[in-house]
């Protein structure tokens, strides 16, 4: 009986064959792997997009926001107060009170959650020009800056102008005077009384009397009083003074001065003085008009 032999050909066709197969497990064995290792990364990419999607959803913004004011025993400052209220709110989110004079932060005030607002008071010198601003920062740590009251963009100017809105004061104004056969009249002037804008438990104030004072060397010696009428500004008075006249006594001497000034007299007792112009009397006439 003949053995059966295999040819070179066939055992070299045998070899590629098992060498393909190898081949192709090897190749099926990486593809499993890299589908594996991807798709993790696809959830992770899915996941933050969809935080992406959540942050950006959000709106930090305010639906209210109102300041008041509470001052002091001094008219040099006062106590600011902020209550703002967010359009939403999540636990996480915070704020911060911001107060601007100059383009630079005199107060930054954490704010504290209560009855779904953010409060928070800052104590303030007088001063004007201040801007008021409310930061609120996301959970997720996205940040912005909300204005409430601003020089640019004033909703309360006088919590803007804090200084002025403190103080009162009266000034007198003399355009033109003349003094002939003992009399000074006043030709042209204005007088203003400024009550102050922001007060202690938001007592109402006003100029409840005003009155021209003619002294001569320091003493009185005539008086009229003025009608105020509300100026163009809060809690101002004004009135103009035309043709308004002074007897001057016979006995004024050469060298004697004459001195008009402005008393007013505020509803809550405060008094205030402006002097207007002095004038001495040379040959019968005024000379050397100061003010």
């Amino acid at each position: 009986m003949k053995k059966k032999c295999f040819s070179a050909p066939l055992a070299i066709v045998m070899v590629l064959c098992a060498l393909l197969t190898i081949v192709m497990v090897l190749s099926l064995s990486a593809c499993g792997k890299k589908a594996e290792s991807t798709t993790p990364a696809g959830e992770k990419a899915t996941a933050q997009t969809a935080a992406s999607a959540e942050s950006s959803a959000r709106t930090l913004s305010l639906t209210d926001a109102s300041l008041s004011v509470t001052t002091w025993s001094s008219p040099n400052g006062a106590t600011v107060n902020l209550t703002a209220v967010p359009s939403e709110h999540a636990k996480g989110d915070s704020a911060e009170f911001v107060v601007r004079l100059d383009g630079e932060d005199v107060a930054s005030v954490a704010c504290e959650w209560k009855n779904d607002a953010y409060v928070a008071s800052a104590d303030l010198n007088g001063a004007d020009g201040y801007g008021y601003y409310v930061t609120i920062t996301g959970k997720d740590g996205f940040r912005t800056e909300l204005p409430v009251n601003t020089p640019e963009n004033p909703t309360d100017e006088a919590l803007v102008n804090l200084a002025s809105s403190l103080t009162a004061f009266c000034s007198l104004t003399l355009n033109d005077a003349a003094l002939e056969d003992g009399t000074l009249t006043i030709l042209s002037g204005y007088a203003l009384v400024q009550a102050p804008v922001i007060t202690s438990d938001d007592e109402s104030v006003a100029c409840a009397q005003a009155t021209l004072v003619l002294t001569l060397d320091g003493q009185e010696i005539a008086s009229t009083a003025l009608t105020m009428a509300p100026g163009e500004t809060d809690r101002s008075y004004d009135t103009s003074i035309t043709d308004m006249s002074f007897t001057v006594p016979d006995t004024i001497e050469e060298g004697q001065q004459l001195m008009l000034r402005l008393d007013a007299v505020l509803t809550n007792g405060q008094s205030l003085t402006a002097q207007g112009s002095s004038w001495t009397v040379e040959n019968g006439s005024i000379a050397n008009a100061v003010g």
